[in-house]
């Protein structure tokens, strides 16, 4: 009688989270980082939390992730930070020339726990979304039909760029950029649509770029820093218990150091692949006439870049990096 009385006792909910990426689905930044989420959330939740996971654009493509986060038709999602430049101004802060963590310092820079980190969650949490991970995906790479050593080499070429920073960058060197999808970059090379493509490492190897351009440049950090990661619905996030919320970013956290990691690992690896593949890499390098020339050129760039942001913002960022 006491139970009838009572009503019925309420079981825990379960509850699901989809997760999208794009690009190559083998590249680290997808399948390390989702399949130890996953992996985590699941078990660390008992089963009470099930993540779906959608690759290769199925459910999100590159440049849609920033309103399909923010309007709920995907819970998580891998997006580049300079997707979110436009609105969130940390995110464009680092979305410049002068941000180049090095591999062995960008768990210090921007890994979880730091103030930078912190400082873009707060940024991207009043728009309505939450930064679970950050992932090294290292310098940005030039893939092209024809050798682009110098600056000089863009002058007039039509180039694919994926976000403001990239096409800033093709405007000062003089070339004309053009935005392609990551999934079209391949056929557009290949007719000739565009000359060159600036993208991740991980990407042009993983859809076999090499068949359609035969020369890369390694930029070393002199166009800035290809940043990745996931990121989360805010309402989605606190819709949870709080200590399924906790599993869950703790889950992304552990998540992103093992990405990162499996990044860093792979960054050397894939350069001599595409090698292997018969294409000719040139690596800039500090000391090389070529490293100065591209430093010169984007100067004013990173002067003008430098200027869009309060100097506090600026000073936490190039502070970071000490």
């Amino acid at each position: 009688m006491l139970a009838i009385a009572s009503g019925p006792i309420k079981s825990e909910e379960n509850y699901t989270l989809r997760l999208a990426s794009w690009g190559a689905p083998t590249a680290a930044q997808v399948v390390d980082f989702t399949s130890t989420f996953k992996d985590e959330v699941e078990k660390a939740s008992g089963g009470r939390i099930n993540v779906q996971t959608f690759p290769a654009g199925s459910l999100v493509n590159e440049r849609a992730v920033p309103t399909a986060i923010q309007s709920g038709v995907v819970d998580i999602s891998l997006t580049t930070m300079g997707s979110w430049s436009s609105i969130v101004p940390t995110a464009g802060a680092l979305n410049t020339v002068f941000f180049r963590p090095t591999a062995e310092n960008f768990d210090k820079v921007i890994g979880p726990g730091t103030g930078l980190f912190k400082a873009l969650d707060d940024d991207m949490a009043s728009h309505g979304v939450r930064l679970l991970a950050a992932l090294y995906n290292g310098p940005v790479v030039v893939v092209s039909k024809t050798p682009m050593k110098s600056p000089d080499d863009f002058k007039g070429k039509t180039v694919r760029v994926f976000d403001r920073l990239t096409a800033e960058i093709v405007q000062s060197l003089r070339g004309a950029p053009s935005t392609i999808e990551v999934a079209d970059v391949y056929p557009a090379l290949q007719r000739g649509t565009v000359q060159a493509a600036i993208g991740g490492l991980e990407g042009a190897i993983g859809l076999k770029e090499y068949e359609v351009g035969k020369y890369l440049l390694a930029s070393n950090g002199e166009f800035g820093l290809l940043l990745t990661g996931y990121v989360m619905n805010r309402k989605s996030l606190e819709a949870l218990p709080a200590d399924l919320q906790k599993i869950v970013l703790d889950s992304a956290y552990n998540a992103s150091r093992h990405a990162t990691q499996a990044m860093i690992e792979s960054y050397a690896k894939e350069l001599g692949q595409m090698q292997a593949h018969g294409m000719t890499v040139t690596t800039l390098s500090p000391d090389t006439v070529e490293y100065k020339q591209f430093a010169d050129a984007l100067e004013p760039l990173a002067r003008t870049q430098e200027e869009r942001f309060p100097k506090e913002l600026i000073r936490q960022v190039l502070d970071a990096q000490r």
